[in-house]
């Protein structure tokens, strides 16, 4: 048995290692890889023991000789390692309970081909079904360089309903849909919304959200559901799916449209069988408009921060706090194809009510904020919190923030808040740039400067509808400055390099989970979550980026996804249900 105190020792720097009581030889070693340090030194092996990293070394040999009879010793082979990516800004609970209807359209380089993959999913789909698109595309990453129209969609799929979200600006639906839904000329849209009309008022299947996106929430809620056990598998593939990208932690942001805790079952589940692979802090996104402050004490009466909804004693799956949305009239939707709307004049007064609550019971919060202007009035109301009921008790961050001016991001600075940033501008930047002009498009958001005044910064996907969940496509559009139609958005100044990107997308967005001593590294101590890539993301060609894929991802130092040489170590997924899903094709 190797002391408590002092695991090995050598002389030198060239290793770092840390105490442990437990075992005699660690659980995992892998060595020959390119090791991410964030403070210049340059590693090519670790050990874990007992899910946290225990060594780190440059000297392979020197870890190789921890092994013991049940370590597991992996090759990287030169392989770039990484600290498992963590998203701070992801709805994962609500992506993963809808994953296994949906085509998705990440990495679709042709409209015809995206239309042809509804043509094949619709011979598939059963009667009574829909084929769907649920975002995370932009006309952009097309050759085409456009829109589908709807009669192209109807002339894809004539025969079954069809829906097209894109991103929360508007939707496409055929006729078949139409008719399923019952929308006519008499159908009235929700408020902030509208229906394109033909010459004779008829709607023509074209859904605007102008800028509200209840129309499209709406159209989304009446489709058909998965049945509890198809979500469990839904969840199952779609975590999967995050752990091939080399994500090991989310920080979920509840969602429109999703109840808590009704709608979070399937991932409840998953964490209560020990099947959840990725540890997910949630933040709770109340879904009654002027209920807001009752829905919140009611939570917090049942419920305390950072408690484990799995009832377990591993951490992996927690309430973390309140928000993203806090209360809806303080909603400032991201359509940056419509005028950018007003708060509602009730705003601050309900806003400051939750807020309060919040300070009162210790829980960190989080606020939707796209605009400065919406951050001004809602920064007047943290200052008058914090006159009385200081801030510094929680922690609390916006989330967006585009728009955000130097003299905000003082006052954010001086409030101790952090800031969210996601790549929606890679999906959206072109509507922006169009709507706003060069100048501010050049710093939406200002990340080089968020980072210059030390205010925490966290990069994360706002994935699955707004933008895409593929970790790579924003960080890819955080180095180059360019959307993933190739617009280039930004200059040098407000490019972040490949290093300091990878490091707000690990270390940077545990901050917004009071985790940033025990993730985001891989260091002696931390969660052992990690990576191996497919190609060096600090190496490679920008374009090669938008494709990153992981080999191998390690949570908790158990393998959960394996591919390529590694393959073996997979664990077993069932395939996806029901039969016809998209998934499966």
């Amino acid at each position: 048995m190797l002391s408590k105190i002092l695991r090995f020792a050598l002389a030198g720097a060239a290793v770092s290692l840390v105490s442990s009581p437990l075992s005699a030889a660690p659980d995992m070693i892998v060595h020959n890889a390119a090791v991410t340090s964030f403070d210049s030194h340059k590693f090519s092996a670790f050990a874990i023991e007992n899910g946290r990293f225990s060594a780190v070394s440059a000297d392979d040999q020197a870890i190789l000789k921890l092994k013991g009879k049940d370590t597991l010793v992996i090759d990287a082979k030169g392989r770039r390692a990484i600290p498992g990516i963590n998203d701070s800004h992801l709805h994962v609970v609500r992506g993963g309970r809808f994953y296994n209807l949906e085509t998705r359209w990440e990495g679709v380089t042709s409209l015809k081909i995206a239309l042809d993959m509804l043509t094949e999913q619709a011979k598939r789909t059963p009667d009574g079904q829909w084929v769907r698109v649920i975002g995370g595309w932009t006309p952009y990453q097309f050759d085409e360089k456009r829109m589908p129209t709807v009669d192209e969609l109807n002339a894809a799929v004539p025969d079954k309903p069809a829906f097209v979200l894109f991103l929360y600006s508007g939707g496409l639906l055929n006729k078949a849909a139409m008719d399923a839904l019952g929308i006519n000329k008499d159908t009235v849209a929700p408020e902030g919304s509208r229906y394109e009309r033909d010459a004779d008022g008829n709607p023509t299947g074209l859904l605007i959200a102008d800028p509200n996106p209840m129309i499209l929430y709406k159209t989304i809620a009446a489709l058909p559901q998965l049945s509890d056990e198809e979500q469990y598998n839904s969840s199952q593939q779609y975590y999967r799916k995050l752990l091939s990208l080399g994500v090991t932690s989310v920080i979920d942001a509840g969602g429109g449209g999703h109840q808590f805790p009704d709608n979070y079952q399937a991932s409840t589940a998953m964490a209560v069988n020990g099947d959840l692979p990725i540890r997910v802090a949630n933040y709770l996104f109340p879904q009654q408009p002027k209920q807001e402050l009752n829905q919140y004490a009611k939570w917090m009466s049942n419920y305390k921060q950072n408690q484990n909804l799995d009832g377990h004693k591993h951490n992996g799956y927690v309430i973390e706090g309140g928000g993203e949305l806090l209360v809806w009239s303080a909603s400032d939707y991201e359509n940056f194809t419509a005028e950018r709307p007003e708060l509602k004049v009730e705003a601050e007064a309900e806003i400051e009510q939750v807020i309060r609550l919040h300070v009162l019971m210790g829980w960190p919060f989080r606020i939707h904020a796209t605009y400065n202007e919406s951050i001004s009035r809602m920064l007047n109301v943290l200052e008058k919190v914090n006159r009385d009921q200081p801030l510094s008790k929680v922690r609390w961050a916006f989330d967006h923030a585009e728009t955000i001016s130097d003299a905000n991001l003082a006052r954010v600075q001086a409030l101790g808040g952090g800031i969210a940033i996601q790549g929606r501008m890679a999906f959206a930047g072109e509507y922006f740039l169009e709507r706003y002009g060069k100048a501010q498009t050049r710093r939406s958001p200002p990340i080089k400067k968020m980072l210059a005044m030390g205010i925490p910064v966290g990069l994360g996907t706002d994935g699955t509808r707004v933008s895409s969940f593929n970790p790579w496509a924003a960080y890819y559009w955080a180095v180059s400055g360019r959307t993933v139609g190739g617009t280039q958005l930004y200059g040098k100044d407000n490019r972040l390099d490949r290093l300091t990107a990878l490091q707000l997308f690990t270390q940077g967005s545990a901050w917004f989970s009071a985790e940033e001593l025990e993730k985001g590294q891989i260091k002696p101590g931390q969660l052992a979550d990690f990576a191996l890539l497919d190609r060096d993301i600090i190496k490679v060609d920008e374009a090669q980026l938008l494709t990153t894929q992981s080999v191998l991802t390690v949570v908790d130092g158990k393998v959960r996804f394996a591919s390529d040489a590694f393959k073996a170590l997979a664990p077993m997924l069932p395939k996806a249900i029901p039969e016809w899903s998209p998934v499966n094709f």
